[in-house]
């Protein structure tokens, strides 16, 4: 079977105001209801602020995996049949209630405490992430980790794509790694306000979140997702909670995911965002595969037959 694969951002998709664009629509509009009346206020006012947004870890988690829902819904309302579904980072928990994996509620509630738990983990000013950009950037962070790695804290926490690794680590760690990815002929940006997730610093908040996990409610997805842990489409929940359990302290295996959703029979790919976060990864895999932009419920479905678009080198900005 091929058809369509949907993509769904993480906290770099996150945009103030962009679940405005999904209120007219009825079955986004249910999405955003059903999430308004967990967290005990109006999610859609509470996202317009970008101050929310930018300093409230819970907010923008919980953001976007709502609008990563909504917008699925409302896509897939308008006829949009997906053969794959993935998300990136927090993303994921977005793709796992879109493909029918879990329930919404029960998703924005463990969201909205595990935000608040990441408190637990160093603060920003302590420990971060930073994205090694260029060619060859996988060879280069694994090298600079087996460097520096061996007296301070620094892991890969995610591999995007050819051209982009994430690093997770404290401050200092990511310093020293500045220098030997200069020297490389690479460059280092540093991600602002990201707590160091998908690696050994945020093991506490993993501790504390197993039994809330234990608690889902898992049902067999109507469509494959591919899990960050893995990168391995599935549709066996016992699978996708096993992926959920390790998610936090695992790299995100994007890269492999790109891979596997045209092993799994998509011929383009839908990503569920404000701006291009994820397309422009996959592209970096496939860079003949047509990649579309949701943004709001007016978004034009892939034709049939699929022809190639253009790429969008747009830079991106991680996940979490």
């Amino acid at each position: 079977m091929t058809g369509p694969a949907v993509v769904l951002a993480g906290e770099a998709g996150v945009r103030a105001g962009a679940i405005d664009a999904w209120l007219d629509d009825e079955a986004a509009r249910a999405v955003v209801d059903e999430a308004t009346a967990v967290v005990g206020r109006d999610v859609a006012s509470w996202w317009r602020d970008p101050l929310n947004l930018c300093c409230d870890t819970t907010a923008a988690h919980v953001e976007v995996v709502v609008n990563g829902v909504a917008g699925y819904r409302s896509l897939t309302a308008r006829g949009l049949r997906p053969v794959v579904v993935a998300g990136h980072g927090v993303g994921e928990y977005a793709a796992l209630v879109a493909a029918g994996a879990l329930p919404l509620d029960q998703v924005v509630e463990f969201v909205h405490w595990r935000a608040e738990l990441l408190s637990l983990s160093p603060r920003p000013s302590c420990a971060g992430m930073a994205a090694v950009v260029g060619p060859g950037a996988g060879e280069v962070a694994r090298a600079v980790v087996a460097e520096v790695g061996t007296t301070r804290a620094l892991t890969v926490a995610a591999v995007d794509g050819p051209a982009q690794v994430l690093l997770a680590g404290d401050c200092g760690a990511i310093d020293r790694a500045r220098e030997a990815v200069l020297a490389a002929g690479l460059d280092l940006v540093r991600l602002p306000g990201r707590n160091a997730c998908h690696g050994p610093l945020v093991a506490p908040v993993a501790r504390h979140l197993t039994a809330a996990l234990a608690d889902l409610e898992w049902s067999e997805p109507e469509v494959p997702v591919v899990p960050n842990a893995d990168g391995r489409p599935t549709r066996d929940p016992e699978q996708l909670a096993r992926c959920l359990r390790a998610h936090l302290t695992s790299p995100v295996q994007w890269e492999a995911t790109s891979r596997a959703l045209v092993e799994a029979g998509a011929t383009s790919v839908v990503e569920v965002a404000a701006v291009p976060v994820l397309g422009p990864l996959v592209r970096q895999v496939h860079p003949h595969l047509p990649v579309h932009l949701a943004s709001g419920p007016g978004t034009p479905l892939p034709p049939d037959p699929l022809q190639p678009a253009p790429a969008v080198p747009v830079p991106t900005r991680g996940e979490t």
